[in-house]
């Protein structure tokens, strides 16, 4: 019969982190951003591909 019935956290453990607005992106920045990423992946699967064929 402690104290210890009251292990739920803090009053914040239930809010979600703010993104500060020097981080975040416009949504054709994000859309740039997001082909970079794919035409990079494409590309090293192509060199995967490639360096398979040779072995």
């Amino acid at each position: 019969m402690g104290r210890d019935e009251h292990s739920k956290g803090g009053k914040n453990a239930a809010s979600l982190p703010q993104t500060p607005k020097n981080q975040k992106l416009s949504a054709s920045d994000m859309r740039a951003e997001i082909a970079r990423e794919l035409d990079n992946i494409e590309s090293l699967v192509k060199q995967r591909e490639s360096a398979k064929k040779r072995k």
